[in-house]
């Protein structure tokens, strides 16, 4: 596939059909298609052959997904770093703040 260095004119004369089709998707209240999602997301990393994640995170909202990761990422760190006697300690404390935060967020 050839690089696009510029857009045509039928092009640009789409651009607000476009623009408000990703609002409504960004917008979108409906319930996401997880397994949809995560098969598209595999097939994206088997295109560009990059292995694929160990660890996959669903999540509700793109807050929760903010929140959610980087904790995952504080907690992987940890875990890698921890004496086999504080594994639990830190599951428990990472446990307590995504429920913390989730519970903030949805009520």
């Amino acid at each position: 596939m050839s690089k696009i260095e510029k857009l045509t004119d039928a092009q640009r004369a789409r651009f607000g059909e476009w623009v408000e089709r990703y609002i409504q998707i960004g917008l979108s209240t409906e319930p996401a298609d997880f397994d949809r999602a995560n098969a598209a997301a595999l097939r994206a990393y088997e295109n560009v052959n990059l292995k694929k994640p160990m660890i996959v995170l669903r999540v509700g909202s793109p807050y929760a997904c903010a929140v959610g990761g980087a904790l995952a990422f504080w907690m992987l760190q940890q875990l890698k770093s921890a004496k086999p006697t504080s594994v639990a300690q830190v599951g428990d404390q990472v446990g307590d703040q995504v429920r913390a935060q989730v519970g903030d967020q949805v009520g």
